[in-house]
């Protein structure tokens, strides 16, 4: 018969969490939490335990810096132009306002949690100070110091969030007076630029198409037809630019970035009436935009008036 190993009495039982306690409370230094020194590690002892302290709080100011998931160049040269070209300006403002908008849920889930979990804490204070139990007390101690962990790591992700709202209004502002954006655009000015926006879309993607496969995809020729042109039209225009762009390539002197976004505006320009040969053949009307159902705002005389010269 196997001997029944003895359990260690309550008495030991405290000593040992109170022992174990003071190891959490140095463990929370690298966490932004102060704690006491001491602990009863087989290999980290005190002197490696302070090595670490001190330089995890530069560590820890450097995590601010990538507790969101990109940086601010990442957000603005790529996600607000992924979809559509970034001079489609409308929809580099409605990006803008999306990633505002997902930014602001997650402050907001931050700013609840750090108060909810701050309500805990008072609430198991309160509770410590009337156990009278050790053991009880030791685990009220253990909740309270996770709850300030978790309170204390919460605030580098609010405050990532923060910035990354501020940076985007910036940029949000800059695009409005680089672009002649006036303050009270709405969505009827959104829907008009639509399909402007998906004409240079549609190109952009058919020379992607044919500088990686040789061909237009399918996906590309759909939305072509989407907006009344033919995926013939598009392949003559998009292998006509191609071939001209090999051409100067062989000769050291590429197509550059405004080159290729004039390309992409001539073909707004030539193909932007194209849309109502598809709304007739679907049976609405080319008037796209309903005004009944779109919100329009008031516009000041001054610019009614650049809008008709």
């Amino acid at each position: 018969m196997t001997r029944r190993k003895k359990l260690p009495s309550v008495k030991t039982l405290t000593k040992q969490i109170k022992e174990a306690t003071k190891v959490f409370n140095n463990l929370q230094r690298l966490s932004r939490v102060e704690v006491a020194s001491r602990q009863p590690l087989k290999v980290i002892d005190t002197e490696k335990m302070n090595y670490i302290v001190e330089r995890m709080s530069e560590a820890n100011e450097k995590v601010y810096n990538f507790s969101r998931s990109t940086s601010q160049v990442s957000r603005k040269l790529q996600t607000l132009s992924m979809l559509f070209p970034a001079d489609a300006t409308y929809r580099v403002l409605h990006q803008i306002l999306a990633q505002i908008e997902r930014k602001q849920q997650a402050i907001t889930e931050n700013t609840f949690r750090i108060k909810k979990e701050l309500l805990e804490v008072e609430e198991l204070k309160r509770k410590l100070e009337q156990a009278e139990d050790d053991l009880k007390r030791a685990k009220l101690e253990l909740e309270i110091q996770r709850k300030q962990v978790s309170v204390s790591n919460t605030f580098s992700y609010l405050e990532a969030a923060l910035k990354e709202v501020g940076f985007l209004l910036e940029a949000y502002e800059e695009v409005k007076k680089n672009k002649g954006i006036p303050d009270n655009w709405d969505e009827y000015d959104f829907e008009k630029a639509e399909i402007e926006a998906h004409i240079k879309g549609a190109f952009r993607n058919a020379i992607r198409d044919f500088l990686v496969h040789g061909r237009i995809g399918m996906g590309t020729c759909e939305w072509f037809e989407q907006l009344g042109i033919s995926p013939f039209e598009a392949v003559y225009e998009v292998s006509s630019f191609v071939r001209q762009a090999n051409q100067r390539m062989n000769q050291n002197d590429p197509p550059d970035y405004d080159e290729f976004y004039d390309f992409l505006n001539r073909m707004a320009k030539k193909y932007g009436k194209c849309y109502k040969k598809a709304c007739k053949n679907i049976g609405i009307s080319d008037k796209l935009v309903s005004e009944r159902f779109t919100l329009i705002l008031p516009k000041p005389p001054e610019t009614e008036e650049e809008q008709k010269h």
